[in-house]
């Protein structure tokens, strides 16, 4: 790259020229109309220097492998714009299947086809859900790839993701929700987490966050406001808002408040008879030690309850999707659901809870025929 600075004999200004480029495959940009050599010089100086670090970002761009890219992708976005748990699913994803089966490619080579082998691929091992989960990854990583110039366009995009089944929770009817509670009363410690799952339709990481300031025994509110997870080195945190960003207030019937209340006066028992240190985090759900019960041991209990009620398989998470099913049913209405489950909007729990609205139409219906 060479450049100068020329005086117009006829019109007494100076012009810059600038040549980029190996011998006979030169190019030349010209600026034009200084009134002073200085300042033609110093535009000069400008515009090599520009051009350089163009030509630079360039060679990096282009050296830059997808799997680089995607762990520089980690550090630069995700690390500090997602949740600590989003992060640790997107690390896995990247390390253990995306830069195994695309990272060698170069950033810029990437093509739609080379996404949609992968897709196929990983077909053979993973659910069509999950290899929905990569794309989408991808395509986000991508998209940032494009603002921050590395690439032109989002290839991914023009990639065909596999088509998940509809997802439809398990759900327990009111009868089967009593049955695994009483089944689940024999666990001292499991059992006040699993009733209150149940009437209230919390996440397990937001009760596992509460604390008892949390608690309004006198007006029945129950406080979400914040959640509980599992770092990398297996210690519990805590972070301030719900998976909706919104802090919410749940009101609390009576059978869950006096089960509750009794849970209280039980946690002041001990409290008197152990001292101080006893359950420092003042934790409404709390292991032997006064610690955050062990999550394993949880999903053992909770398991048992299941099978010695004589009920169908079901995550602890769909004791959310029966509390909302039953309300539902009962024919509360779908925004006060809504607000409960903490969804950010009503057209989330309309979608997953659609299994619901065939029965609701139906008793919708008997409003004209009661009044012939």
């Amino acid at each position: 790259m060479t450049g100068r600075v020329t005086k117009d004999k006829k019109t007494g200004t100076y012009y810059v020229t600038i040549e980029i480029g190996t011998k006979g495959n030169r190019k030349r940009k010209v600026q034009k109309n200084f009134k002073t050599k200085r300042d033609a010089k110093a535009a000069l100086d400008i515009a090599i220097a520009d051009l350089q670090k163009e030509k630079d970002n360039k060679e990096v761009k282009e050296d830059i492998s997808l799997g680089n890219y995607l762990d520089y992708w980690l550090n630069s976005y995700a690390k500090s714009n997602t949740s600590p748990n989003t992060y640790r699913g997107y690390e896995q994803i990247i390390r253990v299947h995306l830069k195994p089966g695309l990272g060698h490619i170069m950033l810029h080579e990437l093509r739609p086809l080379q996404i949609q082998s992968y897709y196929v691929e990983k077909l053979e091992d993973l659910s069509a859900q999950t290899v929905k989960h990569h794309h989408r990854l991808l395509s986000k990583a991508i998209n940032d790839a494009v603002d921050w110039e590395f690439v032109n366009r989002n290839v991914v995009q023009q990639a065909k993701p596999p088509k998940p089944k509809k997802f439809r929770p398990t759900f327990y009817s009111k009868d089967e929700l009593d049955s695994l509670l009483e089944a689940a009363k024999s666990s001292m410690v499991y059992y006040p987490v699993i009733y209150t799952a149940g009437h209230t339709g919390a996440r397990l990481g937001e009760l596992r966050a509460l604390t008892w300031t949390d608690i309004d025994f006198e007006n029945r509110r129950m406080a979400i406001t914040k959640s509980a997870y599992v770092d990398e080195d297996g210690k519990v945190q805590i972070k301030d808002l719900t998976k909706s960003g919104k802090d919410r207030t749940i009101v609390i019937g009576k059978k869950l408040m006096k089960h509750l209340m009794s849970h209280y006066n039980r946690y002041q028992d001990l409290k008197n008879q152990l001292g101080s240190s006893f359950n420092p985090n003042d934790l409404v759900f709390f292991n032997s030690n006064g610690n955050y019960p062990s999550l394993r041991e949880l999903h053992r209990v909770y398991k048992s309850a299941i099978k010695r009620a004589g009920l169908k398989d079901a995550r602890f998470h769909d004791l959310r999707h029966s509390h909302a099913t039953i309300l539902l049913q009962k024919n509360v209405h779908p925004k006060i659901v809504s607000e409960r489950l903490g969804h950010s909007k009503i057209g989330n729990t309309l979608d997953l809870y659609s299994h619901v609205i065939p029965s609701l139409q139906e008793q919708a219906i008997e409003v004209f025929d009661d009044e012939e």
